[in-house]
């Protein structure tokens, strides 16, 4: 295990240096050739750009020296099955692709928005999330019992795909309303199946097993296996307390989702639950990981921004010009 961590170690500095110079010239290029981007909602926009934060993000994540290395033998885990005996083989090499490619789209997205290469990056986003979904999250953990909007299921791969799939479709059903309102509705039918099934394992401490993933060699920080154990504790001591806690908060956002209601009560309810989802049961995306690191909360996040801050340019721009007139 040392051995691979070292040769991992001394591959990603090289990695680095690579992606440190790429990345410089990108800029540079930006600077030298500008060109105007095109209109587009505010909802695309915030997606678009949150999406290609969130892949280099999680190429960061992926970076920690043991993330990739140790979870081969951590992995072994109702969520995250089947990409393990390919994993293991070359646990090196997977890991550098895995930074590589996520790095890869996460720059493209960031500087590449609304032109072909863009949405190149957004073929192989949806590609490698399916992928991910399949292989890596083992169709999002659906298939166990342990599945549960807190723990990341439907998975972040699908929660991905859906935002590359949705910024692939063409800018006029964007202003009109229709990929926003669809993405609306599959939030509002994803949150409120997660709420049901809180409700029924209310007082299911095996509801929780996908929680627990073992330290094998400091896969993870330490101030995350401190945290992990406290929960552990927690919620062992206090399950049918925290799941009805959690199935009220949730049930209360889902009301929200359907009435009108004030923005600071629907962002702070959405902010509480999310910020449990992805303390409690996703470990702030440092768990170890076949790719996608981040985990579910913020992607969930990101799709209800790019719904609730939806604007039409072509209505705005008409608006501007009666209060003209």
């Amino acid at each position: 295990m040392s051995h691979a961590v070292s040769l991992y170690q001394q591959s990603l500095e090289d990695l680095l240096i690579f992606l440190f110079f790429g990345v410089g010239a990108k800029v540079i290029i930006l600077f030298v050739i500008r060109s105007r981007r095109p209109t587009v909602p505010k909802g695309r926009m915030i997606l678009w750009y949150g999406l290609g934060a969130y892949w280099v993000l999680s190429a960061v994540i992926q970076m920690w020296p043991t993330m990739g290395i140790a979870s081969v033998h951590a992995l072994h885990h109702p969520l995250l099955e089947l990409l393990a005996p390919v994993w293991g083989s070359h646990p090196v090499a997977y890991s550098l692709w895995s930074v590589v490619i996520q790095m890869v789209i996460g720059i493209l997205l960031l500087t590449e928005r609304e032109n072909l290469t863009g949405r190149i990056a957004l073929v192989i986003s949806a590609l490698s999330s399916g992928f991910l979904w399949i292989f890596g999250e083992n169709w999002g953990g659906l298939t166990h019992s342990s599945c549960s909007l807190i723990l990341g299921s439907p998975g972040a791969g699908l929660l991905a795909l859906v935002a590359s799939v949705a910024l692939l479709t063409p800018v006029s059903l964007w202003t009109d309303g229709r990929v926003p309102t669809f993405i609306n509705n599959l939030v509002l039918i994803v949150w409120g199946l997660g709420t049901v099934w809180q409700f029924i394992h209310f007082n299911s401490l095996s509801s929780w097993r996908g929680i627990w993933i073992p330290d094998i060699d400091h896969a993870e920080p330490h101030w995350l296996v401190v945290l992990r154990a406290n929960e552990y504790n927690l919620i062992a001591h206090h399950t049918l307390v925290i799941n009805l806690t959690m199935s009220v908060l949730m049930a209360a956002v889902e009301i929200l989702f359907l009435l009108k209601s004030p923005k600071i009560l629907f962002w702070s309810l959405v902010s509480v639950n999310l910020l449990i989802w992805w303390g409690l049961g996703q470990g702030f995306g440092f768990r170890p990981s076949y790719g996608a690191g981040l985990n579910a909360a913020p992607l969930i996040l990101l799709l209800i921004l790019s719904t609730r801050f939806h604007r039409n340019p072509a209505r705005d721009k008409q608006s501007s010009s009666r209060l003209t007139a």
